[in-house]
């Protein structure tokens, strides 16, 4: 049995898993900015303990919400709660724990997760893209993950787009992340509304709700609102260059899809194969297969337990 970790933004979780990838036990709380790393800690260290009385574990695995050094097993940093950066975080809860810990980014976890338990089973070269409030990335060739010459690679959400587009959260302009994450959907949205556009669908959620979130935008798509159809397509026109130029790079089994923004399902999957597939190179096309995630918010549990399972 595996304790996995997954460390987000907004709450953390803690799961017993089996070798199967079953989730025999799942707990989780709220992350709290404003208590500190120090604080979380002890949170994640309490609930790790009482399941340690559960259950008899071989190994830890944790998926953290931000960049990490996975070989010197230190946080880089965080911009969610103060007091991560440069922690040995493995260490640090392995210790209070008494059981061998290793962790990596969350996204990477995710990439793993999916393929060892998920819509990437049976395959050695995967490209992972999670779509939320940002996106995030990982990247699988031959079995492992693949962390380039700085340990950093697969930002996937960082590849430029659009030239002189708007500016990301890392600072520079027409990020991917910055044109189809989940914000920058609902903000192309309200960016038309405001001109005028017409959408009776959008426009009744906004006079209800005071904004529009790319849940919104999709569902209306799938009613057949012009505008919320108008803003899927350029949603996929963007992606699909990312996701091209991945599948021309890496040349994957398979390219899989999750966050919630994917949770728009046919809308979004349908036309993004089409669209990749139009603009990868002849002898790519055939490796054009995108799915949905399979393992949902749970994938970076899973991988998780399949790094701390790699570790033994």
């Amino acid at each position: 049995m595996i304790l996995a970790i997954d460390i987000g933004g907004t709450q953390y979780r803690l799961a017993a898993v089996d070798a199967r990838g079953v989730i025999k036990r799942l707990v989780r709380g709220k992350t709290d900015a404003g208590a500190g790393a120090s604080w979380m800690i002890e949170q994640i260290v309490g609930k790790g303990s009482r399941l340690c009385r559960e259950w008899t574990f071989e190994a830890c695995g944790i998926g953290f919400g931000g960049p990490v050094d996975f070989d010197e097993q230190r946080v880089i940093s965080s911009t969610h709660v103060l007091g991560w950066d440069d922690l040995p975080l493995g260490e640090v809860i392995g210790d209070a724990l008494g059981i061998p810990a290793v962790f990596d980014n969350d996204a990477n976890l995710g990439a793993l997760g999916e393929l060892t338990f998920g819509a990437g089973r049976g395959c050695r070269h995967l490209v992972y893209y999670t779509i939320s409030t940002g996106i995030g990335g990982g990247v699988i060739l031959d079995g492992e993950i693949y962390r380039g010459a700085n340990g950093q690679a697969g930002e996937l959400g960082h590849v430029p787009i659009l030239i002189d587009g708007p500016v990301c959260a890392c600072g520079n302009r027409g990020c991917l992340e910055a044109l189809c994450s989940g914000p920058s959907i609902a903000r192309r949205a309200m960016e038309a509304l405001r001109s005028g556009a017409r959408s009776p669908r959008l426009r009744e959620t906004l006079r209800e709700e005071d904004e529009v979130s790319a849940k919104d935008v999709a569902e209306a798509a799938e009613m057949g609102d012009s505008l919320g159809r108008a803003l899927m397509r350029e949603t996929v026109d963007y992606l699909s260059l990312g996701v091209a130029a991945a599948v021309n790079a890496f040349a994957p089994d398979r390219v899989v899809v999750g966050g919630g923004v994917a949770r728009a399902g046919r809308i979004l999957l349908d036309p993004l194969r089409t669209a990749v597939a139009s603009r990868v190179m002849p002898v790519h096309r055939d490796l054009v297969h995108i799915s949905r995630a399979t393992r949902g918010d749970r994938s970076v549990l899973l991988g998780a337990s399949a790094l701390a399972r790699r570790s033994l």
